[in-house]
């Protein structure tokens, strides 16, 4: 199963949750997200960080917002193509729609990503989505709700994004993961902000290596 872990705090700000994704390798792929995406520049601290990662060989995609479409074709397109600059493997594609008459749209932005595409509306598509991705994550959620989803494996290329878990039901919640889905995160991170930092199980297994 494919690991997926947003990184989303800078890594001047938290450096050891950088450094403990590298110590995982290429066990897990890493969401590298700047500001909302790639930023308005090359950012220097995210150039090093990257690096890291990437002699540890833990893959990458670049975190690119479709904001539901509302946000321009442009401004997306400038997004996927800014993140030539970093030595990322791909894009994941959030806030995107789940509706049939956004396909088109998203499409033409998944074809202009290198490498891996992974798409998240946070639930399960129309079902056309599913060949435009590697990853789409069908869930994204509290493990209050997940704990309650039917005992039924989700497509192929589900991934499904987990947080708020008690760290007494981390195990389970990594179980029943892994039955319903080929990739995803189990965090006890939670709301407001998720993915502020990494899992502390993954920060123990960085320690313990």
């Amino acid at each position: 199963m494919t690991t997926l872990v947003p990184l989303y705090v800078h890594p001047l700000v938290d450096p050891a949750a950088w450094r403990a994704v590298a110590a995982a390798g290429p066990s897990v792929t890493a969401i590298v997200n700047i500001h909302n995406g790639p930023g308005e520049a090359i950012d220097e601290a995210y150039l090093d960080a990257t690096a890291l990662l990437q002699a540890a060989r833990v893959p990458m995609i670049g975190y690119v917002d479709l904001g539901y479409l509302r946000r321009s074709e442009d401004a997306i397109t400038r997004d996927v193509l800014a993140w030539h600059y970093y030595p990322v493997e791909g894009v994941f594609f959030d806030q995107a729609p789940a509706d049939k008459s956004g396909l088109a749209a998203v499409a033409r932005h998944a074809a202009r990503a290198r490498g891996t595409v992974a798409l998240n509306p946070g639930t399960r598509p129309h079902p056309d989505y599913a060949p435009l991705a590697d990853l789409i994550c069908t869930f994204e959620g509290p493990w209050s709700t997940y704990r309650r989803l039917l005992d039924e494996p989700d497509w192929p290329n589900a991934a499904h994004l987990i947080y708020g878990v008690p760290a007494e039901e981390i195990a389970d919640a990594h179980a029943r993961l892994a039955h319903l889905a080929g990739a995803g995160l189990v965090s006890d991170l939670d709301a407001p902000l998720p993915y502020c930092g990494v899992p502390s199980w993954l920060r123990a297994v960085a320690v313990n290596r």
